[in-house]
């Protein structure tokens, strides 16, 4: 029974979470690595801007996925681990479409040091341009972030919801199995 519950939960962490992070962030090819800046001797709690990069219809579809490190003073209280708000704005050719919003935040203050990927944007239909993202702080910081980074990538596949629910309750299966 122990072995046929283990076969469940490798099967199920296959086909759910270990085959959604893949199509999110490993499918398509990269077509643009960009680093995010701040303005030189602003606060954290300004914005960071990315160079402009291209996109262009025969890529789609496209994701937009971002890339950021921090560090946060450890001696924290262990039952509220830091949570910061931001807005991303994705501007083409100048012009700016509505600020998504997203949180970067840690779930132990022993995670001193997180790393993030954020999924940003999928795009099934591309519209060819210049593009370039501005990810501003709601409030300041308690993360301070090192290092932010954009990546877009072509081809990118979403991932089939009807296999990740079945590789969850296969997981589960598993799970039940070493507990009775």
């Amino acid at each position: 029974m122990k072995t046929l519950s283990l076969v469940l939960l490798v099967t199920g962490l296959l086909a759910g979470p270990a085959y959604w992070i893949h199509a999110k962030f490993f499918t398509g090819s990269r077509v643009a690595l960009v680093t995010l800046e701040q303005p030189a001797g602003a606060g954290p709690a300004a914005s960071w801007r990315s160079p402009e990069f291209t996109l262009a219809p025969e890529m789609a579809p496209v994701g937009l996925i971002l890339d950021a490190s921090g560090s946060f003073s450890p001696n924290m209280d262990e039952n509220r681990p830091p949570r910061d708000r931001y807005t991303a704005t994705l501007y083409r050719d100048g012009e700016a479409a509505q600020p998504l919003g997203f949180t970067l935040g840690v779930k132990h203050v022993t995670d001193s040091s997180p790393v993030f990927k954020e999924h940003l944007v999928f795009f099934q239909v591309v519209k060819p341009g210049r593009y370039h993202l501005e990810v501003t702080p709601a409030a300041e910081p308690v993360i301070r972030i090192d290092r932010m980074r954009l990546e877009a990538r072509q081809h990118l596949h979403e991932p089939d919801n009807r296999i990740v629910t079945a590789g969850l309750v296969v997981m589960v299966l598993g799970i039940l199995g070493f507990v009775m």
